[in-house]
C-alpha cells in the first residue's frame, strides 16, 4: 500500500481448503480490499485430491452434491470471490447450482480445519 495511491479491489491468491489464505484475507481486509481465489478448486491436475478429500466427500453426500459444490458454497460462506472456469457445460452448470443450499456452522468449521497453509502452485 506504501507504493499505490489507489487501493485494490481484490487480490487474487491461491484460495482452496487445503491453502486458505487466512492471514492475507486477514491482512487485506484493513483496506477493504477482499480476496478473489485463484485455484478455487485446486488447480488443473489437482480437483481429484480435494474432490476425493473424506471431509469434502462426505459433506458432499450429506447434501446430495458434488465435491466441487461444496467447495464453492464453502468459497461462497467464507466470502472468497470464486470464479472456476470450465468450458463444459455440465461442469458450467455443476458450479453454478450451490445457491439452494447452506454449509451448517459445524460443516464450515470441518471445512476450516482443512487448511493446511498447502498450496498446490510453485511460484
Amino acid at each position: 500500500m506504501n507504493a499505490t495511491t489507489i487501493t485494490p479491489a481484490l487480490l487474487q491468491n491461491e484460495t482452496h481448503p487445503y491453502h486458505q489464505s487466512t492471514m492475507m484475507k486477514e491482512h487485506i481486509a484493513q483496506y477493504g480490499t477482499v480476496m478473489e481465489s485463484w485455484f478455487p478448486l485446486g488447480g488443473r491436475g489437482n480437483t481429484q485430491i480435494l474432490f476425493s478429500d473424506p471431509t469434502i466427500a462426505a459433506i458432499a453426500e450429506a447434501h446430495g452434491k458434488t465435491s466441487a459444490q461444496i467447495i464453492l458454497r464453502w468459497h461462497l460462506q467464507a466470502g472468497n470471490i470464486a470464479s472456476p472456469g470450465s468450458s463444459n457445460p455440465d461442469h458450467i452448470l455443476e458450479n453454478i447450482s450451490i445457491f439452494d443450499f447452506e454449509l451448517t456452522d459445524d460443516e464450515m468449521a470441518r471445512m476450516t480445519a482443512l487448511d493446511r497453509n498447502g498450496r498446490f502452485a510453485d511460484y
